[in-house]
């Protein structure tokens, strides 16, 4: 799909969906899109759903699930004329928004009810402007609602993070059988980290995946691996005998945990905050992550308190971490699983209850 096409989108609102009185759910993209499904599933039993997201590189994705909504949309360009025109069009019953899109025309432009879910505080500037605009929040921790409520939120609900929720069947992704580090979500400077820890792990029976973040990097990543001196492919290449494997393609991952025997999770060896640190535990995978954590504090925690959650520092750290990963750790048993249902009936609950209110 050309970058033009979805500018005259945003820009010019081509191709409108013809959709009236739809629940309008806006996810920035596939990270979020997906921890967001089950809740979509279970709405989409009692409204009609327009799905509209930001980042143009998930639409070929999305387009993948459509049976999970009636219509899907680019989110218009952020001014305030094109948000108003965008809803007097579809006249929602109400907006949905997930975690942190908080658009400043979108909040304050829209007339209908809003409630956003899965969300968490900073403490920012933005957050203090636009809580007042929603007509409930759902926060992920308490300390979330605490921070909402001081900036006047008009009604703020704790239910936990929608990322306890695992309702994915894996398929398979045609990987040989093995044992597998998969390493995922990784970022510049974090492969270097993971390769130099394999190499000296000398793992003669174990294969390593990498999933970099933003795919566009995968032949980079690639040539890194090469020169540790690695038999390396990329996914789409479906080459026999490698070491490395590198995925060049998106919404992969939560399939790719459930060949692992150990996982890494990217962007907590450089500073980005981290990403999704439950989605190996749901195979009672032992999760492997770095210090910076700022984004995922909550699932670091429940990881921790599980036994399932492991922090390296360093690269030495990090390989003597996957020894004792391998050859001495005693997986646990957990349930995750009811820790997310319990989660999704609170989420469900206070939205349903919501929109009831006239």
């Amino acid at each position: 799909m050309s970058k033009n096409w979805e500018l005259s989108k945003r820009l010019f609102l081509k191709e409108m969906p013809e959709i009236q009185n739809p629940l309008w759910i806006h996810t920035a993209s596939v990270g979020e899109f997906n921890t967001a499904l089950p809740i979509i599933r279970e709405l989409k039993k009692e409204h009609k759903i327009l799905l509209t997201y930001s980042s143009p590189r998930a639409r070929s994705y999305l387009e993948k699930f459509s049976e999970e909504y009636d219509a899907l949309y680019p989110l218009p360009a952020d001014l305030p004329f094109l948000i108003k025109s965008f809803e007097e069009r579809i006249k929602p019953k109400a907006l949905i928004i997930l975690e942190r899109e908080l658009w400043l025309s979108l909040i304050k432009f829209t007339k209908a009810k809003k409630i956003l879910i899965n969300a968490y505080a900073k403490g920012t500037l933005l957050e203090r402007l636009l809580a007042k605009d929603f007509n409930l929040i759902i926060t992920r921790t308490q300390k979330d609602a605490e921070i909402f409520k001081g900036f006047g939120a008009k009604k703020v609900k704790t239910c936990g993070n929608l990322k306890l929720i695992s309702e994915h069947t894996p398929k398979s992704l045609g990987l040989p059988k093995g044992n597998y580090i998969v390493a995922g979500s990784t970022h510049e400077g974090e492969e270097e980290i993971i390769l130099r820890a394999f190499k000296e792990l000398n793992l003669r029976n174990f294969k390593l995946v990498i999933a970099p973040r933003h795919v566009e990097r995968s032949e980079k990543v690639k040539e890194l691996s090469q020169s540790f001196g690695f038999k390396t492919s990329l996914y789409s290449e479906k080459k026999a005998g490698w070491e490395v494997l590198i995925i060049d393609k998106l919404g992969l991952l939560r399939d790719l945990y459930a060949y692992a025997k150990v996982a890494i999770v990217g962007g907590t060896f450089v500073p980005v905050g981290g990403h999704n640190l439950l989605e190996p535990a749901y195979y009672n995978t032992p999760v492997v992550f770095g210090r910076y954590t700022h984004k995922v504090k909550d699932l670091k925690e429940i990881l921790l308190s599980l036994g399932l959650g492991f922090q390296a520092n360093t690269t030495e750290e990090l390989k003597e971490l996957l020894r004792f990963l391998i050859f001495e750790f005693e997986i646990p048993s957990v349930d995750l699983k009811e820790m997310g249902r319990k989660v999704k009936e609170c989420y469900l609950k206070a939205i349903r209850e919501e929109l009831s209110f006239s």
